[in-house]
């Protein structure tokens, strides 16, 4: 009976030990697993970081190629979105983004398309110092022609794309009159062209107000970009200023070759289409016409576009620059909650993002940009209707190129003159004296 009660207490202890032994195991495997199952349900459940949102304005439509750029922006940083907002580029569009700056709508970044309007904003505080950051340099990145677009000595801005004002043309018209693509011409040739190539519902030339100042600025901007004198007072009283009225003037009143300035004013033609319909032999112009030329499902031709650069005034001129150079200038508006993600999108899009806006002619500035891409990209499909040798030489040749720097209530107020010269009010002469007059005005006054 001693024997069996101890082999039961003997089976019993095993037992126990065994319990113990299998309790213990399962406490440490279930301390292993429950560890981990507890963590990775925690890092489920904590929420997700809601994306940083920013708007970018530009005036650039949205399908020539902005919102593919910011649509390929987003899929590559999904924790930094980015809205495109179109305004255009006229004084209402100007006008609107300003109004936004001011009143404190979500604008991070905008683009600025001439000097004195990004004068204006800086002086407003509305947008940043870039040198705050030091991880970009804008000087190596997109030449010397950067300098231009700098207030004080600083960049408020990136200036994304090369361009140049420059003359469209019809080439199976030019063909039909004998006529070789010009290389080298002034006014008087530009008229020649257009008293040859106008037709029955044809105009000679197109093109719209601000295009009667180029030839005047190009004539003034080899001296000084704020177009005045070496002793500060206005350069606009010179033959070259009432040259250029002359031409345009006897263009509209007597060869009838360019649409008078009072019918333009009034019927707002869509200059782009016109040329496309065959409706002007010539367009004076940017590279923005791209987007209508390169767009032959809404506006077919059967015609091949061919290139010329802006006219001179005169034809013996060493000392004349072309309009043009660094633009599209994208700015980060100082009042913005992210100003470094909106530079991270900036760095990008100068350096490879906007390949989408070169299909509409819009040839990206910096040396990091592969350029063999951009051309591919703005002629593909369409190489058969271009003259390709005379818009690259001007698209791509070595023109000295600038910018004037007239600040923008000048250039607003100089609009009446222009009007009336071409409306016949006052004569080119008296027009010339005029500018020169309100330009000086504003000088003194903005050394009050």
């Amino acid at each position: 009976m001693k024997k069996k009660n101890s082999m039961y207490a003997g089976m019993i202890t095993l037992v126990t030990v065994a319990s113990v032994l299998i309790t213990g195991c399962g406490s440490q495997t279930a301390e292993n697993v429950q560890t981990p199952s507890t963590s990775s349900t925690a890092a489920t459940t904590a929420p997700k970081k809601d994306p940083v949102k920013l708007t970018m304005w530009g005036a650039v439509p949205a399908e020539s190629g902005p919102q593919a750029a910011v649509d390929n922006w987003n899929k590559l940083h999904p924790e930094i979105q980015v809205e495109y907002v179109r305004f255009v580029n006229d004084d209402a569009g100007n006008l609107k983004l300003d109004t936004a700056l001011v009143s404190g709508q979500q604008v991070d970044m905008y683009m600025n398309y001439a000097f004195n309007t990004l004068e204006k904003r800086v002086m407003a505080g509305n947008a940043l110092d870039l040198s705050t950051f030091k991880d970009y340099n804008i000087d190596d990145k997109m030449g010397s022609g950067a300098a231009i677009w700098k207030k004080d000595g600083k960049y408020y801005g990136v200036p994304t794309k090369k361009g140049l004002s420059f003359v469209w043309l019809n080439k199976d018209m030019l063909d039909a009159k004998g006529l070789p693509v010009p290389t080298n011409w002034s006014l008087d040739d530009m008229r020649d062209y257009a008293n040859k190539l106008r037709g029955d519902k044809v105009w000679g030339v197109a093109e719209s107000d601000y295009y009667f100042t180029v030839p005047i600025n190009g004539s003034l901007m080899k001296q000084s970009l704020l177009m005045t004198k070496p002793d500060n007072t206005s350069a606009f009283d010179n033959p070259f200023t009432v040259k250029t009225l002359q031409v345009y003037s006897d263009m509209m009143f007597k060869d009838k070759t360019i649409m008078p300035h009072t019918e333009q004013i009034t019927s707002k033609p869509a200059l782009d289409q016109m040329f496309v319909k065959g409706e002007t032999a010539m367009l004076f112009s940017t590279e923005q016409i791209f987007r209508t030329t390169n767009n032959l499902k809404d506006f077919p031709r059967k015609f091949k576009v061919a290139a010329a650069p802006a006219p001179s005034v005169t034809k013996d001129q060493t000392d004349y620059m072309y309009n043009g150079g660094l633009g599209d200038v994208l700015t980060i508006n100082s009042k913005s909650k992210y100003k470094d993600e909106a530079w991270q999108f900036i760095k990008w899009y100068a350096d490879e993002g906007m390949l989408p806006l070169a299909k509409g002619g819009r040839v990206p500035s910096s040396k990091d940009f592969k350029a063999d891409a951009a051309v591919k990209a703005m002629f593909e499909g369409v190489e058969d209707t271009y003259d390709l040798e005379s818009v690259k030489r001007v698209m791509f040749g070595n023109l000295p190129l600038s910018l004037t720097q007239l600040d923008a209530k000048t250039s607003s107020d100089f609009q009446p003159v222009y009007d009336k010269v071409f409306t016949q009010k006052i004569t080119p002469e008296e027009g010339s004296k005029e500018l020169a007059r309100i330009h000086n005005d504003n000088l003194k006054a903005a050394k009050k």
